[in-house]
């Protein structure tokens, strides 16, 4: 049935509604699959909304397709007013969801001057990591490093696994340079 049929026989509220209906479902479809800055835009509000002062400290997922997006992702916030951490889950179509006051694993800020998650994977690709590009199922975090040593970093960590192993390459989140590869057999 088309929206003129529907305007001519309902009148012109369907015809709104059957309009809201299609822009939901085109919205909806748009966000099934997003790369790490979208899901963290879309995360960003909610964090807030817990604590005012929270900061982003970690994007990962482990269902990361071949094109650097996924359909779900969790963000890591941290407040350092409070001291405490919240994760925050984008989920397909938009949801968002909150799980606050979690045990604190990363507390320095990612900031906003990093590569995207689909301009990771393709130079993870590029430093030699195979990856089937309709993949599904790659693990992407993006995380600061290095406190130890006493030059906090930012990395990208791109993984495959397989049933013989697992291969991982390691980027800069600043730029997507090669940092280094590891590969564990089964």
């Amino acid at each position: 049935m088309t929206l003129a049929t529907i305007h001519r026989r309902f009148g012109a509220a369907a015809t709104l509604v059957g309009l809201a209906g299609i822009a939901l479902a085109l919205t909806a479809t748009a966000a099934l699959a997003q790369t790490a800055r979208a899901a963290l835009a879309q995360a960003a509000p909610a964090a807030t909304k817990w604590r005012g002062d929270a900061v982003a400290t970690h994007v990962s997922t482990l269902r990361g397709g071949g094109d650097g997006r996924a359909a779900s992702w969790l963000v890591t916030f941290y407040s350092p007013g409070a001291k405490k951490s919240a994760i925050v889950t984008v989920r397909d179509g938009g949801k968002v969801e909150v799980e606050a006051d979690v045990r604190n694993t990363s507390v320095d800020a990612i900031g906003s001057d990093f590569v995207d998650s689909d301009q990771a994977v393709a130079a993870a690709a590029k430093a030699g990591l195979k990856l089937d590009k309709s993949a599904k199922n790659l693990g992407l975090g993006l995380v600061v490093g290095n406190q130890a040593l006493g030059k906090p970093q930012l990395f990208w960590s791109v993984s495959v696994m397989t049933d013989k192993g697992m291969s991982s390459v390691t980027l800069s989140g600043r730029d997507g340079a090669f940092v280094k590869r590891d590969d564990v057999k089964y």
